[in-house]
C-alpha cells in the first residue's frame, strides 16, 4: 500500500512471468525429450535475469525509491544517488556514477494512456532528478 505522498506502481506480469518460466523448466526436464536441460538452463537463466533487474513494484517515495523483485528481493535507492529518465511505458532509475545503468519501472505492462502524466507528476512533485 502506498504512503501518502508517494506514488506506487507496478505490474502484475512481471510479478509472475519469472516464476512460470522456471514451473515450465521444471516441466521439460520432467518429460525429458532431445535438449531439454539447454532449454530448461536458458529458461532458469532468463528467469534469474529478469527476478534480479526487473522490479514488478515500486514506491516513489521522499527520500528515494523502494523496489520489490519478483523472487523476493528487496531494494532501496536513495534518492540523491539516482536520475530518472521517464519513457511512455514507465521510468528508468539510472543509478551509479555515469548513470548508464538503471532499473526498469514499468506502470502496467502494456500502455495506458494517461499514466505517464501521473508518473512525470510523482517525480517532478517529489523532487526527483529527471534526465
Amino acid at each position: 500500500m502506498a504512503l501518502p505522498g508517494s506514488y506506487q506502481g507496478g505490474s502484475a506480469f512481471l510479478r509472475w512471468w519469472p516464476k512460470v518460466m522456471v514451473i515450465v523448466a521444471l516441466g521439460m526436464l520432467i518429460v525429458g525429450w532431445s535438449r531439454s536441460i539447454q532449454w530448461a538452463t536458458l529458461l532458469v537463466i532468463i528467469a534469474y535475469l529478469h527476478g534480479r533487474w526487473l522490479p514488478w513494484q515500486f514506491n516513489i517515495l521522499e527520500d528515494g525509491l523502494a523496489l520489490r523483485f519478483p523472487f523476493g528481493r528487496h531494494l532501496f535507492l536513495p534518492k540523491q544517488s539516482l536520475t530518472v529518465r521517464l519513457e511512455m511505458v514507465g521510468a528508468t532509475a539510472l543509478v551509479g556514477r555515469r548513470r548508464r545503468f538503471g532499473y526498469l519501472l514499468m506502470d502496467r505492462f502494456l500502455y495506458e494512456p494517461g499514466r505517464d502524466i501521473l508518473l512525470e507528476t510523482a517525480f517532478t512533485g517529489l523532487g526527483y532528478k529527471l534526465a
